[in-house]
């Protein structure tokens, strides 16, 4: 079944005059979920090496979830893409580095699809893209991000508390990036994603996958929602 809905007026591109000109529509936004934390599953994976140079709120992913990954790239092998952006903490970094591996593309990491700031740290524990480059290095470090992890707006408690943030950052991305796009985030923005664009809050699970279409600027419809069918291993993919 699809879902229709017209988005709201968003902000203007930026000043720095980099829009595009006329965009393709239709087009597809993906929307992916990270896989498999390690911190699901092991309460001590800061003691793992590399663990304690990340931040409490910055879990690398586990095995499980790098074989999710992995699953979702095959998923993707055939798909174009033009663009992929990815919230800036490593277990979204990895998800989205793996998924593009052998697509020729670099992944923006965009501080305005991060968790919701109640649950991270302050400021968020993400790397700055230069750090974040020397560890995965298909991050792409000339991408201009909407929010930096010291502008990022003040949230109140709750999921659903980033919405005016990830709403900024679709209608920003949106209207600058033409082509089919991949948002690599985690489930309280997403779940902010599917109430901007389709009125109803909705958490998905680790590694799913949504698909909206763009029909002309800013009508947008759903496809589906977290959909589970390239993973080997559905079970416990904990939406919430």
């Amino acid at each position: 079944m699809c879902y229709e809905t017209t988005a709201e007026a968003g902000d203007t591109c930026p000043a720095d005059n980099t829009c595009g000109g006329k965009m393709s529509y239709p087009r597809t936004i993906w929307v992916v979920r990270h896989a498999e934390r390690e911190d699901n599953i092991n309460r001590k994976w800061r003691s793992l090496p590399g663990g304690s140079e990340l931040a409490s709120d910055n879990s690398m992913l586990s095995e499980r979830g790098r074989t999710q990954a992995k699953e979702c790239a095959v998923r993707f092998s055939k798909v174009n893409l033009s663009h992929v952006f990815a919230s800036p903490y490593d277990r979204t970094i990895e998800t989205a580095s793996i998924i593009v591996a052998d697509k020729g593309l670099l992944v923006k990491p965009e501080p305005g699809l991060c968790e919701g700031l109640y649950m991270c740290e302050k400021p968020p524990g993400f790397w700055e893209p230069e750090k974040l480059k020397e560890k995965f290095p298909l991050v792409d470090t000339d991408y201009i991000s909407v929010f930096s992890k010291h502008t990022l707006p003040k949230e109140g408690f709750g999921d659903d508390a980033c919405i005016p943030r990830v709403r900024t950052t679709l209608n920003r991305i949106t209207e600058k990036y033409d082509g089919d796009i991949m948002l690599v985030s985690h489930g309280a923005p997403i779940g902010a994603i599917h109430e901007i664009w389709m009125g109803d809050f909705k958490y998905v699970g680790q590694a799913t996958v949504t698909k909206f279409i763009e029909t002309e600027k800013g009508k947008i419809r759903m496809e589906f929602s977290s959909d589970a069918s390239h993973l080997s291993d559905k079970r416990n993919l904990r939406p919430w």
